[in-house]
């Protein structure tokens, strides 16, 4: 079976930063979330993958408000993209390698005022990845042939929040990567349950072909950038979700609605409807939960393939 592992992994910076003002308690809970995240890269190193589908919602880098789909995939060579520090901090804390280029002794590309993760003018990224052209290619067209006319992109460009699971849990870059592009941010968000539906359709791709592919869900839990309930967080919509996964009811996520999404400040949960169909009702090791000042970070894995041995 193609399928060997499939794992979600907040995309949170708040992973890779602790400041001085901040307390002890705040600070071990930062180290939970680290060492969750080095546990689910031992699952993915057990699940031995030559591939990475990247499950993602974009962070306004390859799309805007002038065109927002709710998917898009990303059938170019190669992805590139800046981390949410500068790499060598990165290196330290997840062993992730970079690329240098000769005369370029810093990566804070964009102008003043815009967050660095955000930064699109420089094509010098320092994280570089093959990506699996061939198959992602088959997966688009695959999905057409299912009733799924799925906008793509040659531009795989990856934003800081997405490069950072991946340095956590493919350091070395040496897995090819496919980029499934999704929104998460912009009302109307795409419907759960074509969401669920949508991972089935690509379930039924993947068992098509002799890939091992391993399935990444980024993001959440519950949070609400940019709104004045920054800072507030829905730990018991949070829990709720996690018990549904870990009791092998995934295709319960499809019965959310796009508000209850919304309200409960987990946007990003359409990465795990997709999984949770691409996975089906099998059931899923919630490794931890964190709260951090204004996000509640789940880390989990599911019981598919060969991911365990």
């Amino acid at each position: 079976m193609p399928l060997v592992g499939a794992v979600a992994a907040p995309h949170s910076h708040l992973q890779l930063f602790t400041r001085p003002a901040e307390n002890d308690q705040y600070k071990r809970d930062v180290q939970k979330g680290r060492n969750a995240m080095f546990a689910l890269r031992e699952e993915v190193e057990r699940a031995n993958a030559d591939t990475i589908l990247l499950i993602h919602n974009d962070h306004f880098v390859n799309f805007d408000f002038r065109c927002y789909p709710p998917f898009a995939l990303f059938v170019g060579q190669e992805a590139k993209g800046s981390g949410v520090t500068d790499p060598a901090t990165i290196e330290k804390i997840t062993g992730a390698t970079y690329r240098t280029y000769e005369g370029k002794e810093s990566y804070q590309s964009a102008p003043s005022g815009i967050p660095q993760h955000m930064a699109n003018w420089d094509n010098q990224k320092p994280y570089v990845y093959k990506a699996n052209t061939d198959l992602s290619v088959r997966l688009l067209k695959g999905l057409l042939e299912r009733d799924f006319d799925l906008p793509f992109t040659s531009d795989g460009t990856m934003d800081g929040e997405e490069v950072l699971t991946t340095n956590f849990l493919n350091p070395q870059a040496d897995k090819k990567i496919m980029l499934l592009f999704t929104n998460g941010y912009v009302p109307p968000l795409p419907w759960p349950k074509r969401c669920y539906k949508l991972g089935q359709a690509i379930r039924g791709i993947l068992d098509e072909v002799d890939d091992r592919v391993l399935v990444l869900a980024t993001g959440g839990m519950s949070h609400y950038p940019g709104t004045p309930l920054y800072g507030h967080v829905d730990e018991a919509f949070d829990k709720k979700v996690l018990d549904i996964l870990a009791s092998g009811r995934g295709s319960r996520l499809a019965e959310f609605t796009p508000d209850d999404l919304m309200q409960s400040g987990n946007g990003e949960l359409v990465n795990w409807a997709i999984t949770a169909g691409i996975c089906g009702d099998v059931k899923a090791h919630v490794l931890d939960y964190v709260r951090l000042w204004h996000i509640g970070l789940g880390y989990l894995y599911w019981e598919v393939g060969n991911a365990r041995h």
